[in-house]
């Protein structure tokens, strides 16, 4: 019997085993950081050298979704899986770089939400189960973080456009951005790393209350995610070391 059940918890740790080497997902991960630092602090650097700005955000979320698909220890089914997601995630990310189909940009934005809301899930049950402390798994950690700035910038956005899609008779910000009345996705994601860091300077508001109900989610959230995670990585460490 006890064999038996041996047998059995072979069989599902072999069935969960990475479909790519260690070295593959710690080079992918610091090229997802990469990418990540890129799109988040480098973006208006390069807009100063390239005036396309559409291409640098399309060219640099590309580069997002490639190296996020290849992330983790995902077994073969799910990394397939994943890809297929990701591929069609990119396809929306270009169609809407040549046209001017609002419904394509819709379309991409929600599935670059849906996509990296399941990335970032992954990676944050990864770095939970691991029990030891590795130069991928605070690089996971990281990158996750990171993830969650893109994600709630996406989401105080959502709620931007979705007023505006049910009063459209009129232009509504759910955000007093106080030094611009045509904000990017760049001042949301500015916003969002901000109210994260509960730094808060005071020139950005949210204007209604779901966007300040939003902004309570993302402080205490990033807080809480922060704390969790420090915590976690410590007694990894001190139980390894022990």
């Amino acid at each position: 019997m006890k064999r038996a059940f041996v047998g059995i918890r072979e069989k599902k740790i072999a069935r969960r085993k990475s479909f790519l080497s260690g070295k593959s997902i710690k080079r992918n991960n610091i090229l997802l950081f990469l990418s990540l630092f890129l799109l988040i602090f480098f973006r208006p650097v390069l807009s100063l050298f390239i005036s396309n700005g559409k291409l640098i955000f399309s060219s640099l979320l590309s580069l997002l979704i490639i190296t996020a698909v290849s992330s983790l220890d995902f077994e073969k089914k799910k990394f397939i899986r994943l890809t297929y997601a990701g591929f069609f995630t990119l396809v929306l990310v270009w169609l809407d770089y040549f046209t001017k189909s609002l419904d394509i940009r819709l379309g991409s934005f929600f599935a670059l939400i849906v996509f990296f809301v399941y990335v970032t899930y992954s990676m944050i049950v990864h770095v939970a189960r691991q029990k030891d402390v590795t130069a991928t798994l605070i690089l996971n950690s990281i990158n996750s973080y990171l993830l969650m700035g893109i994600i709630f910038s996406m989401f105080f956005l959502s709620v931007e456009i979705f007023y505006n899609i049910f009063y459209s008779d009129k232009i509504i910000h759910t955000i007093n951005f106080g030094y611009t009345q045509k904000p990017t996705l760049f001042d949301f994601i500015y916003y969002a790393f901000i109210t994260m860091t509960t730094v808060g300077y005071g020139e950005i508001t949210p204007a209604v209350p779901i966007t300040k109900a939003l902004a309570m989610l993302t402080a205490v959230t990033s807080q809480l995610y922060l704390a969790i995670l420090l915590a976690m990585l410590v007694s990894k460490f001190l139980a390894k070391k022990n």
